[in-house]
């Protein structure tokens, strides 16, 4: 572990999702083929692009539209409509041909295999910490077998906007208003959404190396940085 704050005493412990407790990339692979797969059989001109340039157009989309960048089910949803209508769709069908799309990228999107060691880590903590889930994913907790260990799970939606936005930190906070914002600690592989999120609110984090990013991506330090899963626990048990 490598400690850039002085860690303060915790009082509770909100998680990321994706990268964080599970490595999602092969999933995120599969899921991306399958909803490009589905699409394009509902809407054959869909094949006009191919699945790279649809995700580009994503990437775009999440470039240009903050509030979309934050909030992962709209992203997609947002791209496939708009990218329907452009292909010639009607808004009507487009909007129904998005939340097919959607569907079918979900359903293979929920097929997490979670490692044996996070379910362990999970039940340690949970015995001693409240533990929140703060994702701006759409991976669904109850399929993947993680939700239980949660006393809220908290994603974009109805308004609420993804991290680095304060709104889901607020959310959780909201659990517990007892504890100050300094005793909260969360945990997330992102240098931008879990570590800048958590500082712009007061908490405390625990950045993980071994997710997506570097250190190059680090806007603001974390209170501590760590490898892997047993290192975490044996921290927070100590």
């Amino acid at each position: 572990m490598q400690f850039y704050r002085r860690p303060q005493p915790i009082g509770a412990i909100s998680f990321d999702l994706d990268d964080t407790l599970y490595d999602n990339v092969p999933v995120m692979r599969k899921a991306e083929a399958e909803g490009y797969r589905a699409l394009c059989e509902l809407f054959p001109q869909a094949q006009q692009w191919t699945q790279q340039q649809w995700a580009e157009r994503r990437w775009q989309l999440m470039r240009s539209e903050a509030d979309l960048a934050s909030d992962m089910t709209l992203l997609r949803l947002a791209t496939l409509k708009r990218g329907l209508m452009e292909l010639g769709v009607d808004e009507t069908n487009a909007k129904i041909g998005a939340e097919q799309g959607l569907q079918a990228f979900l359903a293979a999107r929920n097929q997490v295999v979670v490692p044996a060691q996070t379910h362990e880590m999970l039940s340690a903590l949970g015995q001693h910490y409240p533990l929140i889930a703060i994702s701006n994913g759409n991976v669904d907790t109850r399929v993947i077998g993680l939700h239980d260990y949660f006393h809220q799970v908290i994603q974009p939606g109805d308004g609420r906007r993804g991290k680095p936005y304060p709104d889901m930190f607020a959310a959780a906070q909201t659990q517990l208003p007892q504890l100050k914002p300094g005793q909260w600690l969360h945990v997330g592989d992102s240098p931008l959404a879990d570590v800048l999120g958590a500082h712009r609110v007061g908490w405390q984090s625990a950045w993980f190396r071994g997710g997506l990013y570097d250190e190059q991506g680090l806007i603001v330090l974390p209170t501590f940085a760590y490898h892997d899963n047993q290192t975490l626990a044996d921290f927070l048990l100590d």
